[in-house]
C-alpha cells in the first residue's frame, strides 16, 4: 500500500468516525464482581468476545493487604508471570506460551503497550483504581486495537458508586514495604466522580542464599542482602462521566504513574549505583450513546493520549556501558466501535482505530555518538468486524470476524552511526487476522467453546531499528504469524444440594508461531533480531471455584503447555525458554460475615531460559496463608504471610525473590 492510500484510509476514518460523535457511542458492558457466575449472567470479556475463553477478577473483593497486578494475573489459568526480582522490579506475562510481546495490554481498551518495545511492565500497571482485569486467552477480541498472538490482558477502571463513598487504606510488611491508598466515588444527578490515589514503596532488602556465581563450589556460598532493590511508586486516577440524555453519556479519564526504583542486577553481581525513573501520563474522552435507531445500535466514540517517561542512570557502567537515557514517548489516537443488534439473529460488532506513536531517544553519555537518538514512528490504522450468529433459538452462535492493520513506520535520517545526512528508512505493512468461533449452549449450565484464527505481531522499534547502544537494526523483519486453536467446555451452575455455586473450565490448545523473532548476538557487544524459525505449543487448561454450605470456597487452576521449538537449528524439539511445562493455583478458604482465613499453593514448573535447555530454573512450590477480620461493618483488618516455608527461589537470569514475608494492612470504608 502506497502512502496515498494510506493518507486516504485516514481521511476516511476521520469522515466516518466525527460524524458519530453526534450520534453513536457505545456503552461499555458492565464489569462482573468476581470470576464465579451462574449460568444466567454473563461478563464483559464474554460479551466482546462470547467463544473465546476469558476471566474477568473482580479485584476490589481481593482479601490481601497489598495486591499487585502481576499477582492477580498469575492465579489466572494459562497466564505465567516471569518476575525479574521482588515486589516492583520488571515483570512481564505470557499466556499460553506466547512471550512477553504478543500479549497487549490495555487500560478501558486504551493501548498500554507500546511500539518501541512491546513488553509491557506488569508492575508499573494500577491496581487499586480497577474495577476488574480481564484475561483473553488465544483471542483477540475486535474492540482492541493492534494485533497479538498470546491474547490480551484489558484493565476496566472502577464506575463511580451510587452513593457517597469514601475507602482508606494502608498496609506495612516486611522489608520495610508500605501502601497507603484513598478513594472517593461520588454522583451528582447526572454527573458521576471517582477519584484514587495510590502510593506504595519498599526498601526490599531481603536476605537471599548467595552461591557466588558458582553452583558447582559450595565452599563461597553465604547469605546476602539485596541491595539497591527500593522502589517508591505513585498513581493518580480521576475519573468522570457525565449523562447527556436520550442514551447519551461523556466520559473524561486521567490517569498519572510516577515511579522511582533502584536497579540492583542479579543475584550473585549486585550493583548500587544504577536507578530508573518511569512517568506515564494517559488522558482519554470518549463519547458514548445507547440504544440508536430503535434501541438496536450502541456505539462510542474515543479520543486518547499517552505520553511516557523513562531515565536510566548507570553512571559506572556496570551493565555494559555509562548510560544516561532519557526516553520519551508520545502516542495519540481515535477509535469507534460499537455493536447493531441486527435482524435475523445476528449481532455486528465493528472497530476502527487510528493512532500515531513517537518514540524520542536521548543519551547524554554516549560519545563519540550523538545524544540524540534516532526518532521512531508509527502510523497505525486498524479495522475489525465480528458477526454473532445465532442459530436455533439461540443455542449455537458461530462468530466469524475479521480484522486488518496498516503499519507505516518511519526511523529519522539520524542513525546510531552519527551519520546525520543519512536518508529516513520506512516500512509499510498490511497485517490480516480472520478468525472463527463457535459457542454451544445445550443447556442453562452448559457452554461449549472453540476458536480458529491467524494472528501476526509486527516487529517493533527496537527489534526493526536497534538503538544507540548494544542492538542492532534488521528492517528486513517479517511479522510473527501465530495460527491459535483451542475448544473446551465451561459448567456453571446456581447451586446443587450442598454446593452453593460453582463453576468449571476445561480447555485444550493447539498453536503454531512461524518466523518468531529473537536476538542473536553477532558480535562480542552487539546483538540483532532475526526471525528464527517455527513453534508449536499444545496444553490444557483447567480451572475450577466452587462455594458451598455458606462458609466453604475453593479456587484451582491447572495449565500444561508443550512447547517445542520446530527451527532447524532445533532438530530435538527443545522447550521453548521461559515456558514452564506445569503450573498449579489452588486456594481454599474459610469464610463468613465475620471474615475469612485462606491458604494458598503455587507450583511452577522447572523453567528453561535458553534456547538449548542448557540453563534451568529449577521447579518451585509456594505456600501462603492469610487472614481477614471484620469487627465492624467499616473497617477490615487483613494479614498475610508469603513464602511461609521460607523457599530459596530463583527466577529468571539469577535475580532472587524474597523468602517469608509478612503484610498487615486497614481498610475502612465511610
Amino acid at each position: 500500500m502506497t502512502r496515498n492510500e494510506l493518507m486516504l484510509m485516514q481521511a476516511i476514518f476521520i469522515g466516518t468516525a466525527l460524524p458519530a460523535m453526534a450520534s453513536i457511542t457505545w456503552a461499555q458492558p458492565d464489569a462482573v464482581e468476581d470470576i464465579t457466575v451462574t449460568g444466567e449472567q454473563q461478563t464483559s470479556a464474554e460479551h466482546r468476545a462470547p467463544s473465546a475463553f476469558s476471566t474477568a477478577i473482580d479485584v476490589t473483593t481481593r482479601a490481601a493487604p497489598l495486591e499487585t497486578v502481576a499477582r492477580v494475573l498469575s492465579e489466572n489459568v494459562g497466564v505465567h508471570v516471569q518476575h525479574f526480582g521482588g515486589l516492583g522490579a520488571f515483570s512481564t506475562i505470557s499466556i499460553r506460551g506466547s512471550s512477553a510481546n504478543q500479549v497487549p495490554v490495555y487500560l478501558d481498551g486504551i493501548p498500554l503497550t507500546q511500539s518501541q518495545d512491546q513488553a509491557v511492565n506488569l508492575s508499573n500497571l494500577p491496581l487499586d483504581g480497577l474495577q476488574t482485569i480481564e484475561a483473553y486467552r488465544g483471542t483477540v477480541p475486535v474492540g482492541f486495537g493492534g494485533g497479538g498472538i498470546g491474547g490480551v490482558v484489558n484493565l476496566v477502571t472502577r464506575p463511580a458508586d451510587d452513593e457517597p463513598r469514601t475507602e482508606m487504606s494502608i498496609a506495612y510488611g516486611s522489608f520495610d514495604t508500605r501502601k497507603a491508598v484513598l478513594t472517593h466515588t461520588q454522583r451528582w444527578g447526572g454527573t458521576s466522580l471517582l477519584a484514587n490515589i495510590s502510593y506504595l514503596g519498599s526498601e526490599g532488602d531481603f536476605n537471599f542464599f548467595d552461591d557466588n556465581g558458582t553452583p558447582e563450589n559450595p565452599t563461597d556460598d553465604q547469605t546476602s542482602t539485596r541491595i539497591n532493590n527500593r522502589f517508591d511508586t505513585a498513581d493518580l486516577l480521576l475519573k468522570g462521566s457525565h449523562e447527556l440524555g436520550n442514551g447519551a453519556s461523556v466520559e473524561l479519564l486521567q490517569e498519572v504513574f510516577f515511579k522511582d526504583q533502584g536497579v540492583p542486577g542479579p543475584g550473585n553481581t549486585q550493583f548500587d549505583r544504577p536507578s530508573l525513573l518511569n512517568v506515564r501520563s494517559l488522558t482519554y474522552l470518549r463519547l458514548r450513546r445507547d440504544g440508536m435507531f430503535d434501541d438496536t445500535v450502541d456505539g462510542d466514540l474515543t479520543i486518547y493520549g499517552i505520553y511516557n517517561l523513562q531515565k536510566f542512570k548507570d553512571p559506572e557502567g556496570d551493565f555494559g556501558a555509562r548510560q544516561d537515557t532519557h526516553n520519551q514517548t508520545m502516542l495519540v489516537g481515535g477509535s469507534t466501535d460499537g455493536s447493531w443488534d441486527a435482524p435475523y439473529g445476528q449481532n455486528l460488532s465493528w472497530f476502527a482505530e487510528l493512532a500515531y506513536e513517537r518514540f524520542f531517544p536521548f543519551n547524554e553519555t554516549n560519545p563519540p555518538l550523538p545524544e540524540r537518538g534516532p526518532d521512531q514512528a508509527r502510523l497505525r490504522t486498524t479495522v475489525a468486524l465480528q458477526d454473532e450468529i445465532d442459530l436455533f433459538a439461540g443455542l449455537v452462535s458461530i462468530i466469524p470476524s475479521l480484522r486488518f492493520d496498516q503499519l507505516w513506520d518511519e526511523f529519522s535520517g539520524v542513525n546510531v552511526a552519527n551519520f546525520p545526512d543519512s536518508p529516513t528508512e520506512s516500512n509499510n505493512r498490511s497485517l490480516w487476522t480472520p478468525a472463527l468461533g463457535v459457542a454451544a449452549r445445550p443447556t442453562s449450565w452448559l457452554t461449549i467453546r472453540g476458536n480458529l484464527g491467524r494472528f501476526q505481531r509486527a516487529p517493533n522499534f527496537s527489534e526493526l531499528f536497534g538503538n544507540s547502544g548494544s542492538v542492532l537494526g534488521n528492517a528486513a523483519l517479517t511479522p510473527e504469524t501465530g495460527i491459535n486453536r483451542d475448544i473446551g467446555f465451561v459448567v456453571d451452575w446456581p447451586g446443587v444440594g450442598w454446593i452453593d455455586e460453582g463453576r468449571f473450565e476445561y480447555a485444550f490448545f493447539y498453536n503454531n508461531v512461524r518466523d518468531l523473532i529473537a536476538f542473536e548476538q553477532v558480535n562480542p557487544r552487539r546483538f540483532r533480531a532475526f526471525n528464527i524459525g517455527d513453534t508449536r505449543i499444545t496444553g490444557h487448561e483447567i480451572s475450577a471455584t466452587a462455594s458451598a454450605l455458606g462458609l466453604l470456597g475453593i479456587d484451582l487452576n491447572y495449565t500444561y503447555q508443550d512447547s517445542q521449538n520446530r527451527s532447524v537449528d532445533s532438530p530435538e524439539g527443545n522447550q521453548l525458554p521461559l515456558r514452564p511445562a506445569n503450573e498449579v493455583f489452588v486456594r481454599p478458604r474459610l469464610y463468613n460475615d465475620w471474615g475469612s482465613v485462606y491458604y494458598e499453593y503455587t507450583y511452577l514448573g522447572a523453567n528453561p531460559t535458553d534456547r538449548d535447555n542448557f540453563k534451568v530454573v529449577p521447579a518451585r512450590s509456594i505456600h501462603s496463608v492469610g487472614i481477614t477480620a471484620q469487627p465492624l461493618s467499616w473497617l477490615s483488618l487483613r494479614l498475610r504471610a508469603d513464602n511461609v516455608a521460607d523457599a530459596n527461589i530463583r527466577d529468571l537470569g539469577d535475580f532472587p525473590l524474597p523468602g517469608l514475608s509478612i503484610t498487615g494492612g486497614i481498610e475502612a470504608v465511610f
